[in-house]
């Protein structure tokens, strides 16, 4: 019933949010004509389109190592066929959550797999997807900080304060992988034996420490997800020209991971309405594209990732 609940809730706040940014750009007048342009700029499309099959096959490179770490040895095939379909499981659940459970459920029914090491392959998956992110904002931040005060004071608050939400997950997810190694773990369980004694608790904080065991495949792994979220990003600045808009690449690369992460908070049904207000918000502040082009370009990058996601369904 609450799971009900909460999806009705979900949809109601994805149709006023979506009603209200279409009633505030008159959609058929300011939205939909860029949907039309599409049609004389198809080439930007069809790059996008590449860019995120790229960020799909990247992401599907970085669990394998991961997968490594956690002495899973998986073919590269079927790591990849996982991910793609994982992708559809992505579209049609109420959140990424889907996705992430079809994951360790097909790798479950090989033989010899184990739900601990899988599972804590996913979790490690996105730790280090957002350092790759954070990695990438804060490059991307400090590259033209010098024009902050030259933004609109909203646009410069979002900037300011996701900059600490990502310095602040950076150093906690530091902490996190440092409080796994065994002689920081030993020294905790002495201090709090019933806490930390627990069994699958000490088993899970083995699994997390293949972050320190395999560190070279770790760090493969935070280049790789940089790489990812470069092709990902990539994606929404093709879909700008696709819709007859233009906008530079860094202030596009800067925005991106804040747009994202908007639209990963569970308030919406993926994202949507979310991403788009962000999306205009920000890219109306960095580079002075239109709110009709910017919303329209939000929902072009959406359906980019739909349409892998349904390749997904049909494998």
């Amino acid at each position: 019933m609450k799971n009900a609940l909460f999806l009705i809730l979900k949809l109601t706040i994805t149709t006023v949010l979506l009603w209200m940014i279409f009633r505030e750009h008159r959609f058929t007048e300011e939205i939909l004509p860029h949907f039309k342009a599409m049609v004389d700029h198809w080439p930007w499309t069809l790059a996008g389109l590449v860019f995120v099959g790229i960020s799909i096959w990247l992401s599907a490179v970085r669990w394998e190592i991961l997968l490594r770490g956690q002495e899973q040895n998986i073919t590269s095939s079927e790591v990849l066929r996982v991910t793609v379909v994982s992708n559809f499981f992505n579209i049609t659940s109420v959140g990424v959550i889907g996705g992430d459970a079809y994951r360790v459920l097909a790798l479950m029914q090989r033989p010899g797999a184990k739900k601990l090491p899988l599972m804590v392959s996913v979790m490690l998956d996105h730790m280090l997807g957002m350092v790759g992110m954070g990695i990438l904002f804060l490059s991307c931040y400090a590259a033209f900080s010098h024009r902050l005060e030259t933004l609109g004071k909203e646009a410069y608050l979002i900037l300011e304060g996701f900059e600490m939400f990502m310095g602040g997950s950076l150093v906690m997810i530091f902490i996190s992988a440092v409080s796994f190694t065994p002689r920081l773990y030993n020294w905790g369980e002495k201090q709090w034996p019933r806490m930390l004694g627990y069994q699958p608790l000490k088993k899970f904080a083995t699994a997390c420490d293949a972050l320190r065991r395999d560190w070279r495949g770790s760090i493969m792994a935070v280049l790789i997800s940089i790489l990812i979220f470069i092709f990902h990003f990539l994606s929404f600045h093709c879909s700008i020209y696709a819709v007859g808009g233009e906008a530079p690449l860094l202030e596009v690369m800067a925005a991106m991971p804040i747009v994202d992460t908007a639209a990963g908070l569970p308030i919406s049904v993926s994202g949507l309405g979310v991403r788009e207000k962000t999306f205009e918000t920000l890219l109306n502040a960095l580079t002075g594209l239109s709110a009709g082009t910017a919303v329209a370009a939000s929902l072009v990058g959406w359906l980019m990732s739909v349409i892998w996601g349904l390749i997904g369904g049909l494998v």
